[in-house]
């Protein structure tokens, strides 16, 4: 085999890998990551979240040190499903997460809990936050 054609087959081997690489990068960061409608309904949801009695028990026995929304779309088989959003309320013993309690989304509800990073790590902010 000549000289260029090996140089010309693993340019076209690297470039084949870095296409494939970013196109499943990209594919995973929108899956991941909300749009403008999603902003929307995640903003509405975390006022829901903030009136939920669920929510106000919390914060009357735990420091909420944040409140993430996010969106998931490997969760479902659709991916416009109301399950794929979440409002993530972090305390320093657990995260606990709400998602909405039927498909037209009247209410939000804590449907499960998850690790919370401040149990090993500080607040990122210089909180004056004493438990």
């Amino acid at each position: 085999m000549k000289k260029s054609t090996l140089i010309l087959s693993l340019l076209l081997f690297a470039s084949t890998v870095s296409v494939l690489y970013l196109a499943v990068d990209r594919y995973s960061t929108r899956a991941q990551s909300p749009n403008f409608e999603d902003q929307v309904i995640l903003g509405e949801m975390t006022m829901m979240v903030l009136g939920n009695k669920q929510y106000q028990d919390i914060a009357s026995k735990e420091t909420v040190y944040a409140i993430k929304q996010g969106v998931n779309r490997f969760n479902g088989v659709d991916p416009t499903s109301m399950d794929n959003y979440e409002v993530i309320v972090v305390t320093k013993k657990q995260s606990y997460i709400f998602t909405c309690v039927d498909r037209a989304c009247t209410d939000v509800s804590n449907k499960s809990w998850n690790y919370s990073r401040y149990i090993e790590n500080d607040s990122v902010l210089p909180l004056d936050i004493a438990e």
